[in-house]
């Protein structure tokens, strides 16, 4: 858990399976970052109503998993090839949050593979005092803004 001092943006968790489904459709060079086998697997199950379900899991890790061991120089392509689409003005499906969040983390991080990850993981704003919980395994990326850990251990006990 992790309570905002000051206010905070991070990454958490995995989009519903709808919405990355949705980005890999209307976002062409993300596409060209997964193999077309894994790929047509998860558009097949990303509408399922058992967003929890093994099969759905495995697609969603599967595609992750092809995102982040992308070659160096394939996601440097991609990633200028996204930069100079969204310089020319966005399109119907571009979420203008995403644009701007994704322009930002190029700044900051030259041809990180990271940067695709705004289209894969949750978008989070807190306010001073607010608090995000994060269970063990989710993947997250602080952005912005600082934060106090609050951690339960056996010696130890907190209260807000």
């Amino acid at each position: 858990m992790a309570l905002a001092i000051t206010p905070f943006q991070a990454l958490c968790g995995f989009r519903p399976l709808a919405e990355i489904a949705s980005f890999l459709v209307h976002t062409p060079e993300l596409k060209a970052l997964i193999p077309s086998s894994i790929l047509s697997s998860f558009l097949s199950i990303s509408n399922s109503s058992n967003p929890e379900g093994q099969a759905e899991k495995l697609a969603l890790k599967n595609v992750f998993a092809a995102l982040m061991t992308t070659s160096e120089e394939e996601t440097k392509t991609q990633l200028e090839a996204l930069l100079a689409r969204y310089s020319k003005g966005i399109n119907e499906h571009d979420s203008i949050e995403i644009v701007d969040l994704v322009q930002r983390l190029a700044s900051q991080f030259p041809g990180d593979v990271g940067i695709f990850c705004a289209f894969m993981l949750n978008f989070v704003k807190l306010e001073p005092g607010q608090a995000i919980f994060l269970g063990a395994g989710e993947p997250h990326a602080y952005i912005y803004g600082g934060t106090f850990p609050l951690v339960k251990s056996h010696q130890q006990e907190f209260t807000l």
